[in-house]
């Protein structure tokens, strides 16, 4: 029981840093102010919505399919977080003598196993995300003040 709340938790503050990433990196782009940052941080979800506003002129000016495949990356992750975090976990069972969780999330009225050890790559998987975000928000700033690029 402990890896798995471990587990969640580590989900939800990867998810929490990817969501960061992602309105720092809009908000570089689009030069917000400290009140528009925390006005889209605040909102769950807000954050991707926003950077994927961002994808078509993003591609338009040139920056290739990488922009619109860190979206759907960071969709797909923060999809699976919302299962994660808005499942109802159940208590655990034995399986061959090995402990079995399960969760049931209402939105689909599914029931899935839970395995620890998912959860952790699930966290990694939205850590590294989030770091892509950062690294785009890095290259982006360098590129700005170097060649001038303009806020969109």
């Amino acid at each position: 029981m402990v890896e798995l709340v471990c587990g969640i938790g580590q989900v939800c503050i990867s998810a929490s840093m990817l969501e960061w990433a992602l309105t720092y990196l809009t908000g570089l782009i689009e030069n917000w102010d400290d009140a528009k940052h925390r006005e889209v941080f605040g909102k769950t979800g807000q954050p991707l919505k926003e950077y994927r506003h961002l994808v078509p002129r993003l591609e338009a000016f040139g920056l290739g399919s990488d922009v619109a495949q860190l979206a759907d990356d960071a969709g797909r992750l923060l999809a699976e977080r919302h299962r994660v975090v808005h499942s109802m976990m159940m208590a655990e069972t034995k399986a061959d003598n090995q402990p079995l969780y399960e969760a049931w999330h209402a939105r689909t009225d599914t029931t899935w196993p839970v395995v620890p050890e998912d959860l952790n790559t699930l966290a990694r998987d939205l850590s590294l995300c989030a770091a892509e975000a950062t690294a785009f928000a890095s290259a982006w700033q360098e590129r700005a003040e170097h060649d001038g690029w303009p806020v969109l």
